[in-house]
């Protein structure tokens, strides 16, 4: 009877491990791929390397997506390199003047 507490007792930390290691990175897998099949041509988009622009081409099967960051610049980049749509500015704060108070 001694040997079934010691049995459970690993049972549990194992089940532990795995909720607490593996599920967390199961579930943001999960949300960066969703992200990623949201994305469509012409999405004002922010890279991991802080570059700001609009997606002009996405190919997944070539692994490719391009985008135009400035006029007349358009730059190649991994789709995986994109971190997310840019949040949309309003008319006002997009001409490069501070609002008043």
């Amino acid at each position: 009877m001694g040997d079934s507490g010691g049995l459970l007792f690993w049972g549990v930390l194992i089940v532990m491990m795995v909720v607490f290691m593996f599920l967390p990175q199961y579930m943001n897998r999960r949300r960066t791929k969703q992200r990623e099949r949201e994305l469509a041509v012409g999405d004002g988009v922010i890279t991991i390397g802080g570059l700001m622009g609009e997606i002009t081409y996405i190919d997944w099967d070539e692994n490719l997506a391009r985008l135009t960051i400035a006029d007349g610049v358009e730059i190649s980049i991994l789709p995986s390199a994109i971190n997310g749509k840019r949040a949309e500015t309003s008319d006002e704060l997009a001409d490069g003047e501070p609002e008043a108070d």
